[in-house]
């Protein structure tokens, strides 16, 4: 009996919206952003990554400070030519504010992704964040 309590509290623990857990008002970054000015904001705000979005706040990208280690090797970053854009992750997975915890675990570990854009329905327009602590910080609560 114990086993199905526990399988039930795991399956309402999937069911929780992503809107309950998101990040609302994320830091974000625009494609013509300079990477030096983007790589700046990551580390003074101690985010691993950005959304990038347009000007009516439509996700077009994510930028990661992999994105950038990675880039180090092969450009100059420092140069004024060197944009968000060179170097961004184009349409990125995204999860919409009333899908499910679940859902949003499975794009991430089929994946290998730490963080999701949260979008509204139909404009794909960014209202929040997701990212992977967050999910496990409320599963830590789930089982107190």
């Amino acid at each position: 009996m114990v086993n199905v309590m526990g399988e039930d509290r795991l399956k309402t623990f999937g069911e929780i919206k992503v809107s309950e857990i998101m990040v609302y008002n994320p830091l974000y970054t625009t494609p013509d952003e300079k990477i030096s000015k983007t790589e700046l904001l990551m580390l003074r705000k101690n985010v691993n990554g950005l959304p990038v979005v347009d000007e009516k706040k439509k996700v077009i990208g994510i930028i990661t400070q992999r994105d950038i280690r990675l880039a180090r090797f092969a450009i100059s970053l420092e140069s004024s030519k060197t944009t968000v854009k060179n170097l961004m992750t184009p349409e990125p997975y995204i999860v919409k504010e009333n899908d499910t915890i679940k859902k949003a675990l499975e794009i991430m570990f089929e994946n290998d992704i730490e963080r999701l854009p949260v979008v509204k329905d139909k404009s794909n327009e960014l209202i929040g964040l997701v990212l992977e602590k967050m999910i496990l910080k409320k599963l830590l609560e789930h089982l107190k």
